[in-house]
């Protein structure tokens, strides 16, 4: 069964996004729960269509994939097992595809799933050495071009 119901309609707006005026009471009390260390990747374990393999590769290095614990990879290993049968049956039906897409939404992989969970991710932060190195590289090409 399924551990959350998405609500149907339009996702909400990330708070940042927001308009509203009236910020209600308890907006921002809540104190997140730590329950622990996250466990790593486990290998796929079986020969998985390249669609598959490059899913699960890339929910490996994804912020969800990073708090994932040993049973929700085993639930995620589940997911790709279906999705490769599904893949490799040549047409799914639209009901199969939509039963692999509820799937993977349980495992919070799509951003508006996220957003009706009240979950926002935070966007990278500019790295001063990055910049530092990028500008010195545009240097670099404009003396090199004046040659």
């Amino acid at each position: 069964m399924s551990t959350y119901s998405a609500p149907k309609g339009v996702p909400p707006k990330p708070p940042s996004q927001r308009r509203r005026r009236n910020k209600p009471a308890s907006y921002g009390v809540a104190e997140p729960v730590l329950a622990g260390q996250a466990d790593g990747q486990p290998p796929l374990g079986f020969d998985a269509h390249e669609l598959v393999v490059g899913l699960w590769s890339a929910s490996g290095s994804s912020v969800e994939g990073q708090s994932y614990s040993t049973a929700d990879w085993q639930r995620a290993r589940l997911e790709m097992w279906h999705a490769d049968k599904l893949v490799r049956s040549g047409q799914p039906t639209a009901n199969q595809w939509a039963a692999v897409q509820r799937g993977l939404d349980e495992l919070l992989i799509s951003p508006a799933v996220k957003r009706r969970a009240g979950i926002e991710l935070r966007k990278h932060a500019a790295d001063a050495d990055e910049d530092a190195a990028v500008s010195m590289v545009g240097r670099y090409r404009q003396i090199l071009k004046s040659v």
